[in-house]
């Protein structure tokens, strides 16, 4: 590793650390703004009962301090215990769910580059072709239509029409639950990634080095793979981090469409029960995940890439 990419990692690291402060900030102070407040139910508690609750988790204190302290335990990424999960602490809670949907947004996000390197670039050899152009239907679809649509309709279809997939919950009957929520979750960045190798793809069969490569007489495939490959891949080096970070966090309507007890589910259930600790150390988690792969995501983009400048 040479001196600027160092001080670019560096760079990179303490902005990192500061877009996580500013998270951390907005969010608490956001949940200060919450109409109500965390022991609001429907059968109302004594005052009595209120101020024991607020003693106990320290909501007896100005607010500054207790912002204070909650920004010291999220440097340490402690964030408390549950208000709802008496006893139980958030990173225990945030685990359990997360440990789900890591297993399928890791496999929906090792299909989708699978899957989307290898129809962009079929595509994009085969441009203006009718397999191209059947990708190019199927991806805009896959883009345009929301995830409760298609996530519905493979349900339906391989779960209840031809019983080829069991309904029961993820967790129960070995991995055959898992398999369409993979798919579901994979629908999207599976058609995103097909688009953007295509594009580079055709982008980079026009280069004259392309030509000057089959003007040699190497196999078609040779040419594609060792010259062109490297350069077509990098618009997806840059999405799939991102994409990752938020498809390992788990889907809203995916997680609830297939009742999985994820942590996109956990994040709806905290704030049906206004479980702050829980909604927040939930938020900064998912910053945390964008932050750290989206670094990732750039260093690797400059070492597929040598030429781009550290600046």
């Amino acid at each position: 590793m040479n001196k600027k990419m160092a001080g670019y990692i560096l760079k990179r690291l303490l902005l990192g650390i500061l877009t996580y402060l500013i998270v951390v900030t907005v969010t608490f102070w956001v949940m200060q703004l919450v109409p109500g407040g965390p022991w609001t139910r429907e059968k109302a508690l004594s005052d009595a009962v209120i101020a024991t609750l607020n003693k106990r988790y320290g909501l007896d204190q100005p607010v500054f301090i207790q912002y204070l302290r909650y920004l010291g335990r999220a440097m340490i990424f402690d964030f408390g215990v549950s208000y709802y999960y008496k006893g139980r602490e958030v990173t225990e809670i945030i685990a359990n769910g997360f440990k789900i949907s890591l297993a399928i947004g890791g496999w929906a996000a090792v299909l989708a580059l699978i899957m989307g390197l290898a129809l962009g670039t079929y595509a994009a050899t085969h441009q203006n072709k009718v397999f191209d152009r059947i990708i190019m239907v199927l991806t805009t679809a896959s883009v345009a239509m929301p995830s409760f649509v298609t996530s519905l309709i493979l349900l339906y279809i391989f779960a209840v029409n031809l019983s080829l997939v069991p309904t029961s919950p993820v967790g129960v009957d070995g991995i055959g639950p898992y398999i369409l929520p993979v798919i579901a979750a994979s629908l999207y960045p599976t058609a995103y990634i097909t688009r953007l190798v295509r594009s580079s793809t055709l982008d980079v069969l026009g280069q004259d080095y392309m030509r000057t490569a089959k003007a040699k007489g190497l196999a078609p495939s040779r040419i594609l793979i060792k010259h062109g490959l490297r350069n077509s891949i990098t618009p997806v080096v840059t999405y799939f981090g991102p994409m990752f970070a938020s498809i390992i966090t788990g889907s809203l309507v995916i997680e609830k469409v297939f009742q999985i007890p994820g942590i996109g589910r956990q994040f709806i259930i905290s704030i049906q029960n206004r479980d702050y600790p829980l909604i927040m150390g939930t938020t900064c988690l998912l910053a945390l995940l964008l932050i750290a792969f989206t670094l990732l995501s750039d260093v690797a983009y400059i070492l597929v890439n040598p030429r781009v400048d550290f600046d």
